[in-house]
């Protein structure tokens, strides 16, 4: 019962701060539960990645209600992501533990140096779109081809849903808000991350006993995130990413030191 509470609670609130930013809240949920209930690369991968879905699937409704997600981007970035989650899960089987643990604090680190040093440059000038943002460019759509299938990859293999990735990509190569960002990005995930989860479901990384009390995090913090983002500025936003990210990092540093 303990550890069902403490899944639930480490959801809720991963859950609240993912989709506050954009990326899923799998980036907080991984790192815990490699540091604290001890599960192997897959295992954790696959276990978050049902946070995730239900984290990113909330989340995304309740952008899709506000209209600020680019749905046109979110569907190229989704069929380009299915064949990068399906590859993602089959590495996350073949990883070191420590290799995986090493990779995934390099990317969250390089993610964050990132927005903290130069990002905030991006958004000047963008803060709220002129308009519908279904009316925006939106991004190439080579770029969003390629950025889905490295999404899904992302996605599968680490169990964070893609958003380090898909989330400071839509920034320096599209040319929608940062509210519009985060929205979409959420989109993109809750269409991709479900394969992932399937793929890593038939090599039975999930652990069942752990679904109840994720999903109901997830659904329960999404929504209340989704909303409290409403009252940050995106500079605000950009530096909790960076935050947050800091400190994912360091608790997978720390679990081999």
């Amino acid at each position: 019962m303990t550890t069902a509470v403490e899944l639930f609670v480490t959801a809720f609130l991963a859950s609240i701060f993912g989709s506050m930013v954009g990326l899923g809240g799998g980036f907080i949920l991984v790192p815990a539960l490699r540091l604290f209930f001890g599960l192997a690369p897959a295992q954790a991968a696959g276990t978050a990645l049902v946070l995730v879905v239900a984290n990113s699937g909330s989340g995304a409704t309740t952008y899709l209600l506000q209209r600020r997600v680019h749905v046109r981007v979110g569907l190229t970035l989704a069929a380009a992501g299915w064949p990068g989650s399906i590859a993602g899960a089959l590495l996350a089987r073949r990883i070191s533990a420590p290799l995986f643990d090493g990779l995934l604090a390099v990317l969250l680190v390089a993610v964050a140096v990132d927005m903290l040093l130069r990002r905030a440059k991006h958004v000047a000038g963008r803060e709220d779109p002129q308009g519908e943002v279904h009316a925006l460019r939106g991004m190439p759509w080579g770029i969003a081809m390629l950025l889905g299938f490295t999404v899904g990859l992302v996605s599968s293999l680490f169990g964070i849903g893609g958003g380090v990735v898909l989330v400071p990509t839509l920034l320096y190569f599209s040319d929608l808000p940062a509210h519009a960002i985060r929205a979409t990005s959420h989109f993109g995930i809750v269409l991709t991350s479900p394969v992932g989860l399937v793929a890593h479901a038939f090599q039975h990384d999930i652990i069942v006993r752990d679904i109840i009390p994720l999903v109901i995090g997830g659904l329960c913090g999404g929504p209340i995130g989704a909303r409290l983002s409403l009252r940050l500025k995106s500079r605000q936003l950009l530096v909790f990413v960076a935050l947050a990210l800091a400190i994912g990092a360091v608790s997978l540093v720390l679990r081999h030191v």
